[in-house]
């Protein structure tokens, strides 16, 4: 357990507004949806489905990139002002707030699944409850397919995530001072990876080598802001015209996805490149003097943010039971007023969630934090 230190640590209450934006970019690239064929060639229907996968794939490493800035900067505070990094404390954290959460949806679905067993009903096998236990579901998607129940596919991103802790966990505690270098090292080793896979879709998508330089960009920028170095200067000075045009270029670069990802070469590189987006605008947000507007503002931003794992998490499940109930379908139901349904019954179930449940163990987690 820690002991009190006369600090402080930093509280980036930007990156809840964030969390909710990129589960917003999720939730869009899972909500399209519909097994009718006159929806299914509607062009206004592709549009949004189309954009919508696009948007849910690199929405996802906007998370990967925003956990290792996170992680990374309360490691260098920890080390600065407690000289040293408790290894177990930080893996208790990580344990009291994606544990309860992750295996009440592992149980939920084997309890799903052996019901409808049960009654004879038909549903795909599940991966092996191993592979959600050691957290390896990533690598057992990629051997055999993710043909199972919707809500359990999501749980790969959190296997990367658990992966991704154990390694950092071991760099920050006995390679501390050498993290730019290996941070640099994440990027090149995704980029070799990514070059090599390039057309294996599967390891591009789930391995958790494609996702190292996520984590390697968000831990650069947590150096860069910890020591206030010219890089954390320039975004700290940028001009309203820069921002805007930071965020014009990022979305033209997503309206043009569709033509940019039959490019082998920007395959290789999408993932680092809209991570350097996502790198500069948690930047941006949390230390820009002159931000158009910053998305703290919106108070339900914020609250949204702190269910923002629960949002991750329950969303799929939702979906499942629209998909199950087989409502009418069109496409005014199927782009609208689906999505808006799923949308508030997420809400509402994490809300509970997290109330009621979530919050009881991340109150422990006070323990094991450098605090006042």
């Amino acid at each position: 357990m820690l002991d009190k230190y006369n600090h402080k640590s930093k509280y980036f209450i930007e990156l809840n507004s964030l969390r909710f934006i990129g589960f917003l970019g999720i939730f869009f690239g899972h909500v399209f949806f519909s097994n009718n064929l006159e929806i299914v060639k509607s062009p206004i229907y592709t549009v949004f489905h189309d954009y919508g996968k696009i948007l849910g794939f690199i929405s996802l490493d906007s998370f990967f990139v925003l956990s290792s800035f996170l992680i990374t900067w309360k490691a260098l505070e920890e080390l600065q002002f407690s000289n040293g990094f408790s290894f177990n404390n930080f893996l208790i954290r990580r344990t009291l707030r994606i544990w309860p959460l992750y295996f009440l949806v592992v149980f939920l679905g084997y309890f799903i699944f052996y019901t409808e067993t049960y009654f004879n009903h038909q549903i795909n096998p599940l991966p092996s409850f191993w592979s959600f236990v050691f957290f390896i579901l990533n690598f057992d998607i990629i051997e055999n397919g993710y043909e199972f129940l919707f809500f359990m596919v999501f749980l790969w991103s959190i296997s990367v995530e658990e992966q991704f802790y154990i390694f950092w966990a071991i760099i920050l505690k006995w390679f501390n001072n050498h993290l730019t270098k290996i941070s640099l090292g994440l990027i090149l080793i995704s980029l070799i990876f990514r070059f090599y896979y390039l057309n294996s879709p599967l390891n591009l998508n789930f391995n958790t080598l494609s996702t190292l330089g996520n984590f390697g960009v968000g831990s650069l920028i947590a150096i860069s802001a910890f020591k206030k170095d010219k890089t954390f200067l320039l975004i700290q000075q940028l001009s309203k015209n820069k921002v805007i045009f930071l965020y014009a270029f990022m979305l033209l670069i997503f309206l043009f996805a569709p033509i940019l990802w039959k490019i082998n070469f920007f395959i290789i590189i999408q993932r680092l490149v809209f991570s350097i987006f996502f790198a500069l605008i948690i930047l941006e947000q949390s230390y820009c003097r002159n931000s158009i507007i910053k998305f703290s503002s919106i108070q339900f931003f914020d609250f949204f943010g702190k269910i923002s794992f629960g949002l991750y998490c329950y969303h799929g499940l939702i979906i499942a039971i629209i998909l199950k109930l087989n409502l009418n379908q069109s496409l005014l139901f199927n782009i609208i007023i689906y999505p808006i349904l799923i949308l508030i019954s997420t809400i509402f179930i994490s809300y509970i969630s997290y109330q009621y449940y979530e919050l009881k163990f991340l109150k422990l987690k006070t323990r094991y934090t450098l605090s006042n």
